[in-house]
């Protein structure tokens, strides 16, 4: 059983200082929110910034960077459950940026609602 990941779910990046509430767009809703698919990964529309990034720190001889995430879309997601016309997103999805960092989903922001994988 997979939790489904709905508005408001908290996600993190390994290079992030701080983690991002999810906000998803769609018709679909499950226990407490919209549910998101594979392709709820833009910047700025689904995930907001990690604060700052370790990598574009390290990169910059340790001057703070803002976080942009750039990320394409999440993996592997229940290609048994559709959301639009993708895969629903759930709690062990995984985001790649392509500056280095993992983006993952700390809380997927319900409880209640499984898919079966």
């Amino acid at each position: 059983m997979a939790t489904l990941v709905v508005t408001e779910a908290l996600v993190q990046c390994a290079a992030g200082a701080a983690p991002s509430a999810m906000t998803i767009l769609g018709n679909v809703i499950a226990g407490e929110g919209m549910v998101g698919n594979i392709s709820s990964a833009i910047p700025f529309v689904n995930i907001e910034g990690f604060s700052a990034c370790s990598i574009l720190a390290a990169e910059t001889l340790g001057v703070d960077t803002e976080c942009v995430p750039a990320v394409e879309s999440w993996v592997p997601g229940v290609p048994t459950v559709l959301v639009g016309e993708e895969a629903a997103l759930d709690q062990i999805s995984i985001l790649a940026c392509n500056i280095g960092g993992v983006i993952t989903v700390e809380f997927p922001g319900q409880l209640q609602i499984s898919a079966l994988a």
